[in-house]
């Protein structure tokens, strides 16, 4: 009769190299598992850092982009004295040359301190600050003339960009004077010179 027992000794050496299989086999899958997921996170942060980086050249282009196609304007009106610093000099030594070239018996003027202004027409000024400096004219004329070819030196030469908020004519006297050196007619003109500041004192290089 055959014997049931079995011999561990026999299976013993089995029995080991099969559980230290089983725990190199589980080891491995940890080991797999968990450099799975190292390289999981590694590809996150490398995907972010394209996407910024492609976000941030796509932003410089489209910057690029903006310059090319608004700087020509922006530098015409910063060299027209819109933008920047209020151009005063230049507007007072348009309105003696104006006022000696037409002879006009009479010009005087008096030029307020820059305000900060709130227009009645619509203007985007992004982050930018619109100011207005009122100028009031007292002109002696000969005709009507006179007063039309002042404003055209003004916006011809003058440095800057300005509207006019009042002006007022009325005959001097009830004689017409031909000498050339009397005025016929005084004006009260109230000007408006507009300003959009670049914030202070910075210098462009345009």
């Amino acid at each position: 009769m055959a014997s049931n027992r079995v011999d561990w000794s026999i299976l013993r050496g089995t029995l080991v190299v099969f559980v230290f299989s089983l725990a190199v086999a589980a080891g491995m899958v940890s080991a797999s598992f968990y450099f799975r997921q190292n390289m999981e996170r590694e590809y996150q942060v490398h995907h972010a850092e394209f996407r910024e980086a492609s976000l941030k050249y796509l932003a410089v282009d489209d910057e690029e982009r903006i310059i090319a196609q608004f700087l020509p304007e922006f530098r015409r009106l910063y060299e027209r004295g819109l933008l920047g610093r209020e151009r005063r000099l230049s507007w007072l030594e348009t309105l003696r040359r104006s006022g000696d070239a037409n002879g006009l018996p009479q010009l005087a003027y008096q030029l307020d301190a820059q305000r900060v202004a709130t227009p009645d027409f619509n203007i985007a000024l992004g982050d930018y600050q619109l100011y207005a400096s009122a100028m009031t004219l007292n002109l002696g004329l000969l005709h009507e003339g006179n007063l039309l070819q002042l404003l055209r030196s003004l916006d011809r030469e003058a440095l800057g960009q300005y509207s006019i908020k009042r002006c007022q004519l009325q005959r001097a006297s009830e004689n017409l004077d031909t000498s050339g050196q009397v005025a016929n007619l005084s004006a009260e003109c109230t000007l408006d010179w507009w300003t959009i500041n670049l914030g202070g004192e910075r210098s462009l290089k345009l």
